[in-house]
């Protein structure tokens, strides 16, 4: 489980207010505008990653390793985010799902959007979904840490506690690259 926007597709939440910024900002890109003018546009999900303490890293389960997605960031201060795992099913009638297909639909996809805010002197942007495809989502606070690499990529990164099947708890560090649209 992460605290990212790919929660939604997860059994269950993990609470972001909890989440740790991790990584160090020394010697990161600045870009030559504002940061939340750096942001505007379209980004394309380049990957994701947990890290483990024993070094080991898997792309998320819940997308896989070739997820895509989207995130969108207008001057507006407005905001969309989707990412989908590869190879969902198609439905065998496109207008007309059957009820194991519908209940499939959210398997692997995850969207939302609302409004955002940049509060560079945490390095987080925070996301205020309005509408998603989780209920549960709507009217949250979603804190996404950013660490800028160039002008043309970022990610979010954090670090959670995740509990193993044995029962143990480990710290797993997740990281959303993004890569901007041109």
């Amino acid at each position: 489980m992460h605290c990212t926007a790919l929660m939604l597709v997860l059994p269950s939440l993990a609470v972001l207010a909890n989440c740790q910024i991790a990584g160090s900002t020394a010697g990161e890109y600045q870009p030559q505008g504002s940061i939340r003018e750096y942001f505007l546009g379209a980004w394309k999900l380049a990957g994701t990653e947990s890290k483990y303490p024993d070094g080991h890293t898997i792309p998320f389960p819940a997308l896989g390793a070739n997820a895509t997605g989207f995130l969108l960031y207008t001057p507006s201060g407005h905001m969309c985010a989707q990412l989908m795992k590869p190879g969902r099913p198609r439905w065998s009638d496109d207008g007309s799902p059957t009820p194991m297909e519908a209940a499939s639909t959210v398997d692997g996809f995850t969207s939302y959007c609302g409004t955002f805010e940049v509060l560079e002197s945490e390095r987080v942007i925070v996301h205020h979904p309005e509408t998603a495809s989780s209920p549960n989502w709507q009217g949250t606070i979603q804190k996404r840490p950013y660490h800028i690499v160039n002008g043309d990529q970022f990610f979010f990164r954090g670090v959670e506690s995740e509990t193993q099947k044995d029962g143990t708890k480990v710290s797993v560090t997740w990281t959303i690259t993004w890569e901007r649209l041109k």
